[in-house]
């Protein structure tokens, strides 16, 4: 924990928050140092961010302005049938839950990030590019040691890593998954990153990188075509806008499921009856389990979402409609910006000349509740990642939050909501405070609770032995009385670091 100077940021690794707070060091503001968490992303935290990846930014300016960037992955023109599709399963082992994704050529979709920060860049930034990319690129010539969480990364994500020769000889040493403090060297991703800040986007979307792809897509039974690349564009949106507790919540809309979810989490808080007392009591679970439930049921059965919606617009949205790894930054002069951004699981697949991983984003069951294949064509796929930020009746930011997680984020960002808005518990209380996750068949409980889940018979609750990844990273920031105190989540090792 660390309190606000001049700039702070809350993300998933040490290099990651650093870059962010040199930038601003350098005179940029909050979004120039988003650009370069983004970027000095794809050697710390490789994983899960990624140039084949996509991604959301919440955007709240010093003057009240707020949007949202979407740059989340875009479905193919061009549509294969499952039988010609190279797509083919795989099993992550969380240790006291599994979850299973595919993977392949077939699980492409059209990755988004370098157009959203270079979209970022060209709104709201004000260092050159050159500026911000040259430390990037002398730390990636030297490569970035491993942290536990990129290592626990590694070995959940090895058999996908060894589908590809190169992943295998970047992250593997003898056959075994690098270890923590081994350094990370990618490159071939210095000289992309170097290439990129000097000739822009088109190089990746318009260029030999995108023939290639688009070439091995089409070889090995994959959708993607040179059409898909060249036609990519960031979307601008409004945010959804909560009225909670006196604040206004922003978060992200349509085709991201995730903000609708909080929202509809938060709309069946303000219906049901204030607790007295701990918010680790029978009282409060017996409040928030039934909820919960309603958020499983609406992300499993997303047509419902905008009937239960509807149910609260009177008494919880303002009149403004709009439309995985996390970090959130806040400078010196009130800009904030919350980023979310995601590669999935990878897909087995190099991006030529990167060192990057492409993503699988068409093989993740949470993103495609109807099932595999079920995805429309040249469309923005659901998302559940939910970078949120939330204001005073100044207008001014109080809170900026977001995790990864895939089907657990909404849950996991609504849970800090809550504690920190109706049990006004500081940040660092909050962010740690034991979370929940509800599947289909179990509640997923972290120790901390001293009140008992009542299942009902639905499903059987299970009470995990220690705090777990699997509960997301919300690194978060909270800014009261002009002093801000960032939080990075321990079960994704999140740091915190400030201009000083």
């Amino acid at each position: 924990m660390s309190k606000y100077k001049g700039g702070i940021v809350a993300a998933g690794h040490e290099v990651t928050a650093q870059m962010a707070v040199d930038v601003m060091k350098e005179g940029g503001n909050a979004f120039d140092a988003a650009v370069a968490a983004i970027i000095v992303g794809f050697n710390s935290e490789p994983c899960m961010s990624s140039p084949g990846g996509g991604g959301f930014a919440n955007i709240f300016t010093k003057d009240g302005h707020s949007e949202i960037l979407d740059f989340f992955c875009q479905t193919p023109i061009h549509k294969l049938s499952p039988e010609d599709s190279h797509f083919y399963p795989f099993t992550i082992n969380f240790g006291e839950a599994q979850e299973d994704f595919y993977i392949g050529h077939g699980s492409h979709a059209v990755p988004g990030v370098l157009a959203g920060a270079f979209k970022m860049h060209e709104l709201y930034g004000r260092l050159p590019l050159k500026t911000i990319f040259e430390p990037i690129i002398d730390i990636t010539k030297k490569g970035i040691p491993l942290d536990p969480f990129q290592h626990m990364d590694i070995v959940l994500l090895e058999n996908m890593m060894n589908q590809s020769p190169r992943a295998t000889e970047l992250y593997f040493n003898q056959g075994q998954p690098l270890q923590v403090g081994e350094t990370l060297l990618m490159p071939q991703l210095a000289d992309f990153l170097d290439a990129i800040s000097r000739e822009g986007t088109d190089l990746f979307y318009k260029g030999e990188i995108a023939q290639k792809i688009c070439e091995d897509s089409q070889q090995m039974g994959g959708n993607l075509r040179r059409e898909d690349f060249e036609n990519y564009k960031v979307i601008r949106r409004n945010p959804i806008q909560i009225d909670y507790k006196g604040k206004k919540v922003h978060t992200t809309t349509f085709p991201s499921l995730g903000g609708a979810i909080i929202a509809l989490g938060l709309g069946e808080l303000s219906r049901t009856e204030e607790i007295d007392g701990s918010y680790l009591s029978q009282k409060h679970l017996e409040r928030i389990v039934p909820i919960l439930e309603k958020m499983e049921f609406t992300h499993r059965n997303p047509q419902n979402l905008i009937r239960h919606l509807e149910l609260y617009e009177n008494i919880l949205f303002s009149k403004k409609w709009g439309s995985t790894t996390h970090f959130s930054i806040l400078d010196g002069e009130g800009n904030a910006v919350a980023v979310t951004l995601s590669n999935g699981e990878g897909s087995g697949y190099m991006i030529p000349g990167t060192d990057c991983l492409m993503n699988n984003m068409l093989g993740e069951a949470a993103l495609l509740p109807e099932g595999y294949f079920s995805w429309k064509e040249n469309s923005r796929l659901f998302s559940l990642m939910s970078p949120t930020i939330v204001s005073n009746g100044k207008g001014e930011v109080e809170i900026i939050t977001g995790t990864g997680g895939a089907g657990r984020i909404p849950g996991a960002i609504f849970q800090v909501i809550h504690y920190l808005l109706d049990y006004g518990l500081d940040v660092e209380q909050a962010v740690h405070a034991p979370r929940m996750h509800l599947t289909e068949e179990v509640l997923n409980v972290e120790p901390g609770f001293y009140g008992k889940p009542r299942t009902n018979g639905n499903y059987t609750c299970s009470v995990w032995e220690k705090s777990h990844m699997y509960f997301g990273g919300v690194h978060t920031i909270q800014k009261s009385k002009g002093k801000a105190v960032g939080v990075g989540d321990k079960r994704r090792y999140g740091v915190v670091r400030e201009v000083i």
